[in-house]
């Protein structure tokens, strides 16, 4: 999950167009707008309506919560002792998939998101927002601002990936170099390398993704982002942080993530949800353009995040894959198969520490039963830097908590500068593949209200791991100095 996991907010932060919106309007209602676009003219398939009206209030405890009660272990376990020829041997206490009841933790967490839930989760009717008769999911406001890679009408999935959306981008702006640098996948774990899939993937593949906070995390988004549009922010323990953050214990994120990959390339795709996405038209000429159509895409990746006080950061993030070769199963979410679960970068493993004083992964602990699909082991399993969580769409060079570990803004209404005033999400030269104060940073354990790597960005706001809250400020700093991305529209 690096997920990843909201899109890809490198895109417009490091290279901002000039173009104005085509009439003047307000904070609130770019933020609470539905979509770039409103569907065409005899249009008749689904249409995503933002869920915005946010809980004002909550009981003091979640009673719907089950993950909490099931009694996982979160203190690192180290090897210890000497077996033959002085090699390290395992302390039999260390986490472990199923003894350590992560298989159920996990299994808690997706029960809660497929609860009234369509089994086959058809491109109609989606993802349902409202269950047991009261709305249970909700949306980030601020995410359809930015016309190259915003919300977009079918499903309000925004664009996280493009090998080469860099074609996109308007001349004038500052030059992107490289696919790598875009952070872009090239191709997924497993494709089949033929001629004809190589050149169906010449320009990379699509992802297009869409994300929920459950009712508890929609208390706190919707103070970050109140009525007006105007992210707000407040002082926590000494430190600013988006209005009504940390999340509250009983936090829930799901996202939801899409391929243009086919079956006949990518092979465990075969039966995953065909969703219409209102995406990028991939022209003749091998590039995207800025046009847009509605076309297919299917779930690939799921991902959610839970909040637990019994972490070292507050979160754990997991993620699925969608597995066709699923033996037996019948339904949408039986398919998935999970690749793991991630509550902290390890900060005590390269490259937050020299090689020679690297200690194993601790805080992220992998699915085994991945291994028992052999053959197609190499398919699924995507894991991100030195075998930390991260998923087949993920950056391999992170994790999830990483990634989202550096989820902070700019001060409200300034415009948002990676690297400059705020970390480097997505990417930095040397990222996993050398010990750096970079690497040490990014693989470090935030924790809210911490600030990131002690105070690089002092005038970061925190964030609490949410890249879709980054987007929102990020968004409403170009809306404010009148900069939206006009993906070189006239």
């Amino acid at each position: 999950m690096d997920s990843s996991s909201a899109f890809r907010i490198v895109f417009t932060a490091a290279v901002l167009a000039i173009a104005a919106p085509a009439h003047a309007q307000t904070a609130a209602e770019l933020a609470f707008q539905n979509a770039v676009t409103a569907p065409p003219p005899g249009y008749t398939g689904p249409v995503f309506k933002l869920s915005k009206d946010f809980p004002q209030s909550l009981p003091a405890k979640c009673t719907n919560c089950p993950w909490l009660d099931v009694k996982v272990n979160f203190t690192p376990q180290f090897p210890t002792g000497k077996g033959k020829k002085g090699k390290e041997l395992p302390d039999p206490k260390r986490i472990d998939w199923v003894f350590g009841e992560w298989d159920l933790y996990l299994k808690t967490i997706l029960d809660y998101v497929k609860d009234g839930q369509d089994p086959n989760f058809a491109n109609d009717p989606g993802f349902k927002i409202d269950v047991g008769g009261q709305t249970r999911w909700f949306n980030v406001p601020w995410m359809a601002y930015d016309v190259t890679v915003g919300r977009e009408f079918v499903h309000g999935t925004t664009n996280e990936r493009s090998a080469h959306l860099v074609d996109l981008l308007h001349p004038r702006r500052v030059r992107i170099r490289t696919a790598r640098e875009l952070h872009g996948v090239s191709e997924l774990p497993g494709m089949v390398q033929s001629a004809s899939c190589k050149a169906a993937n010449k320009a990379g593949f699509e992802t297009w993704s869409v994300g929920y906070y459950n009712n508890w995390g929609a208390l706190a988004i919707g103070k970050a982002v109140p009525p007006d549009g105007v992210p707000k922010t407040a002082d926590f323990m000494g430190s600013q942080m988006a209005a009504g953050l940390p999340f509250p214990q009983g936090t829930v994120v799901v996202k939801f993530l899409t391929t243009t990959a086919t079956p006949d390339c990518v092979p465990y795709l075969k039966g995953s949800p065909e969703w219409q996405i209102d995406r990028h038209v991939l022209q003749n000429n091998g590039k995207y353009s800025c046009e847009r159509k509605v076309q297919t895409s299917r779930i690939v990746q799921v991902d959610v995040a839970v909040t637990d006080d019994r972490s070292p950061t507050g979160w754990v993030y997991a993620t699925y894959v969608y597995n066709g070769e699923q033996r037996g199963a019948q339904t949408f979410w039986e398919h998935l198969l999970p690749l793991g679960i991630q509550f902290g970068s390890d900060p005590w493993t390269f490259p937050a520490v020299p090689k020679a004083e690297s200690l194993p992964l601790q805080q992220s602990v992998i699915n085994p039963g991945v291994k028992g699909y052999e053959r197609f082991t190499s398919l699924y399993q995507h894991l991100g830097c030195e075998g930390r969580l991260a998923g087949p769409v993920d950056n391999a060079q992170s994790s999830c908590l990483s990634c989202h570990g550096s989820a902070f803004a700019a001060p409200v209404g300034q415009l948002t500068q990676l690297g400059t005033n705020v970390p480097s999400s997505f990417g930095f030269p040397g990222m996993c593949t050398n010990y750096s104060t970079a690497n040490a940073a990014y693989f470090n354990n935030i924790v809210a209200p911490q600030s990131f790597s002690i105070g690089t960005f002092p005038n970061a706001v925190g964030l609490d791991t949410s890249l879709q809250l980054e987007v929102a400020f990020q968004q409403y700093g170009n809306f404010a100095n009148k900069q939206p991305n006009s993906c070189g529209l006239k």
